[in-house]
């Protein structure tokens, strides 16, 4: 028998290590063709990984109780849908509603504003300032006649640009349109088949399975202590907003409470956005006392509750440090917005822990 040569012998290595390499780079270029695809749905989809993760426990009730025959689990998935159409809707259309309502209130003030400024300035401050105020400005106006142009240019800068401002939010709105959609298409198919989703990720990764298993373990853990803290957090900081509403004298406390607790998710606005124009009222109606009351309430003790809060609820409940938690959500929102309520604690969590996986396996085989 004729005996194979060292090269001969040595060629399907070298053709393994060959085709090895041409699957490497094909798999990197798809890769990287797949991110350029899906770039610009990564926001919709990281929302819709978080409602799918927040209404996964009504998903599995919904198949275990009522279609327990159904393998695919699509009435189930479509109901639970419903849910994150409920919890994206609702304080959607109800924001909205508000917003729309005052904007246009707004612009009708502004366009009276300006058409009485070129008869009679005092009677267009008059619809928007307290009595004590207009007269002061009176002697003002009276002293100095340029600053009565000057009062009417500035209101009709305002007009033009609260026009301008609408033709935005009609874009804005077309594209929040676009993004919900997308969201609920993602988040049936996510509370679907998430688990096999996981099952999937769980298998690729890198990593022994039993460490795979407890990466995504730890990633609900932390999710999970992020959502309530986020919803915990909310709604102290509704009811805290309610007390300093009832101290000043303000009507209907409960509902502009809830409505401070819808808004605690916006980045650094927040509550301000109901507790700052409250306070504008105040001074308006003569009542600067209350007005600086509610303003000390607002940054003191609403704001403190979110600041502090919820890094100490989310690190408690995630047993994290909570410095981490802390960078996790300030960074996140800085990053990502709202989003990054959610995303920042649990990106920077799960780093720490594939460091801590790290130090105590992955050292020791490749530095033993």
């Amino acid at each position: 028998m004729k005996k194979k040569t060292a090269r001969q012998a040595g060629e399907p290595a070298t053709m393994s290590r060959g085709w090895f390499f041409a699957f490497l780079l094909i798999l990197v270029a798809l890769a990287y063709l797949s991110y350029l695809v899906s770039a610009p749905l990564i926001k919709p989809l990281s929302w819709a990984i978080l409602f799918s993760f927040m209404v996964y426990p009504v998903f599995r009730g919904l198949r275990d109780r009522y279609f327990p025959r159904s393998a695919s689990g699509n009435w189930a998935a479509t109901l639970a849908t419903g849910v994150v159409v409920l919890l994206l809707v609702v304080p959607t259309m109800f924001a909205g509603f508000v917003a729309a309502r005052e904007g246009v209130r707004f612009y009708e003030t502004v366009a009276d504003v300006v058409a009485e400024m070129g008869e009679s300035g005092e009677g267009a401050l008059a619809t928007l300032l307290p009595e004590c105020t207009v007269e002061k400005i009176q002697v003002w106006m009276e002293r100095y006649p340029i600053l009565r142009t000057g009062l009417r240019q500035a209101a009709e800068f305002a007009a033009s640009t609260a026009v301008a401002a609408s033709r935005q939010v009609l874009g804005s709105t077309l594209t929040f349109l676009y993004y919900l959609a997308l969201i609920i298409v993602f988040s049936f198919f996510l509370i679907r088949d998430g688990h096999l989703i996981i099952e999937y990720l769980t298998d690729i990764m890198p990593m022994p399975h039993k460490e795979s298993k407890a990466f995504f373990r730890r990633a609900q853990e932390v999710l999970q202590a992020v959502v309530y803290g986020v919803i915990a957090t909310a709604l102290a900081q509704g009811v805290a907003g309610a007390v300093g509403w009832l101290i000043v004298g303000l009507p209907n406390p409960a509902f502009f409470g809830a409505l401070m607790a819808l808004f605690a998710m916006v980045p650094l606005l927040g509550t301000a956005l109901v507790w700052v124009p409250g306070a504008i009222y105040l001074f308006y109606t003569s009542e600067a006392l209350n007005a600086a009351v509610l303003i000390a309430w607002g940054i003191l003790v609403v704001s403190m509750v979110d600041t502090l809060m919820r890094p100490m609820f989310i690190s408690g409940e995630a047993k994290v440090h909570l410095l981490i938690v802390f960078v996790g959500v300030i960074g996140g929102v800085a990053a990502w917005g709202i989003l990054g309520l959610f995303m920042g604690p649990l990106v920077v969590t799960l780093f720490v822990f594939l460091l801590e996986n790290y130090r105590t396996m992955w050292r020791n085989l490749f530095f033993p």
